[in-house]
């Protein structure tokens, strides 16, 4: 409890006086370290399975705060809770190795649920409140706290009547309790509330793997006919979908636009995320399968694998599909942050889907979750590393090179990881392009950087520098 406490001032210290991002950062330092010090102190006994977790952990804090994309912050912000749910003690208790995917779900809700329960299972669950001492000053402070409490809606209540009763007693108490309590109200509400999640936290955190252990239980099979069923139809419909990808998409854009009334482009842009939302569908589909199986009859599951991997062969190709829309789509409307990161996403689904193959079609379920976790953090190290702003901005720079028109007011919506490659890029293209791109962006950012909360490695980068236009088509 008083960990707990200490966290939510602390809490409340940094969100007033630090700025955003480092905030955070910070904060989450401070958790780690009121957890070492329980430890230490022998108040809780941390596991050595804790450990390991200590590397991802740091790497994602510094993430936070070393770019300034938002939807990278959340996205990092993501893996950290996926780090946290692997410290609770139901996901210990399984190990990495062993840890199915229902231990995982379970594992996140019991780390959401254990935080919303904040203090109140420790002061009624945990605390034994019979074993307190009740003699001597423990007496005498619970006799003053409750005296203070009752003496409280008394005083409310007759000094209300006194102070109607004579203008000049209300004039002298108004002046004395002509305080600030809104400021005051704000500290003791934001130190209220991360308390109460901090010892929620702390609690689930510090739980014993005991109380984690898995419970078998029996669960209603389902014979290759209903599940077989499921995924015949389904590749059925997969394989014309893929005819029909071969016959427009690889045949060439007079085809498409003569049975479709699209252009090419347009073609690709209508059917990418459609693509992207099949292919996420399909592996919880092929999950709740192989989970209903019945695995007794070796004839039934070889039959299963064989479907599983038709329908897997028919996604990659699908895509396959969607890659290729994706770069006509960039090419013909430039870059965006959806469109970079549901490739990101793809990237990932293609890791998980291998991964099926090589354990869930091979009867190592149990690994799966691990491996599609572990999948997860390489791709958004992969994110950190690759600076996706910085990277939007150079794509739609070189199309404006090469004469497409350049949509300056997304690129001034970007973060400031893009600004190191718009200061050297904006040059490079038309000045009837690139002048008023320099203008919007420099108007923007003078601002920005004078006046934003928050604090990333690429924000103070972003202060050096400055916006011009030219270029390499003369002028400027």
């Amino acid at each position: 409890m008083a960990a707990a406490l200490a966290l939510g001032v602390v809490a409340d210290v940094l969100g007033r006086l630090v700025p955003a991002r480092l905030d955070v950062a910070l904060g989450l330092g401070a958790l780690v370290l009121a957890l070492i010090a329980l430890s230490q102190s022998g108040v809780v006994r941390l596991p050595a399975s804790l450990v390991p977790l200590g590397l991802p952990l740091a790497l994602l804090v510094v993430a936070l705060i070393w770019r300034d994309s938002p939807t990278l912050f959340a996205l990092n912000l993501l893996g950290l809770l996926t780090v946290a749910a692997l410290a609770v003690p139901r996901l210990r208790a399984a190990g990495p190795l062993r840890a199915g995917l229902g231990d995982y779900l379970l594992g996140g809700l019991e780390l959401a649920g254990g935080s919303a329960a904040g203090a109140a299972a420790l002061v009624f669950t945990d605390i034994d409140w019979a074993t307190l001492p009740v003699e001597g000053r423990a007496r005498r402070a619970r006799g003053t706290a409750l005296g203070l409490a009752a003496a409280v809606p008394v005083a409310a209540v007759f000094g209300g009547l006194l102070m109607h009763a004579d203008p000049v007693f209300d004039r002298l108490v108004s002046r004395s309790l002509d305080l600030e309590l809104a400021p005051v109200a704000s500290h003791l509400a934001a130190v209220v509330l991360w308390s109460w999640l901090a010892a929620g936290l702390l609690r689930v955190l510090c739980g014993s793997e005991d109380a984690g252990t898995r419970r078998s239980r029996g669960r209603t099979s389902l014979g290759l006919g209903e599940v077989g069923t499921v995924l015949v139809v389904v590749d059925l419909i997969f394989l014309a979908f893929v005819i029909v990808q071969f016959r427009y998409l690889f045949g060439g854009s007079d085809l498409v636009r003569a049975v479709t009334g699209l252009s090419y482009a347009e073609y690709a842009r209508r059917g990418f995320f459609e693509l992207v939302a099949v292919a996420a569908l399909s592996l919880p589909l092929l999950l709740l399968a192989d989970w209903w199986l019945d695995q007794r009859e070796p004839v039934r599951v070889r039959r299963f694998r064989l479907l599983a991997g038709l329908m897997l062969l028919l996604l990659d190709v699908m895509l396959a599909s969607a890659l290729l829309r994706m770069r006509l789509y960039t090419a013909e409307y430039g870059l965006t942050e959806l469109r970079f990161y549901t490739t990101a996403f793809m990237g990932w689904l293609v890791l998980v889907l291998g991964w099926f193959v090589t354990t869930v079609l091979r009867g190592r379920r149990e690994r799966f979750g691990t491996g599609a976790l572990l999948a997860g953090w390489l791709v958004l190290a992969g994110l950190n590393l690759a600076n996706p702003d910085a990277v939007i901005a150079g794509v739609n720079l070189d199309r404006a090179a090469s004469g497409r028109p350049f949509d300056r007011a997304y690129a001034a919506a970007l973060s400031a990881d893009a600004l190191p490659v718009l200061r050297q890029g904006l040059p490079t293209i038309d000045p009837a392009e690139g002048c008023p791109a320099a203008g919007t962006l420099d108007a923007r950012w003078r601002r920005e950087l004078e006046t934003a909360g928050r604090w990333t490695i690429s924000l103070a980068r972003a202060k050096r520098g400055s916006f011009a236009c030219g270029g390499s088509r003369g002028g400027g």
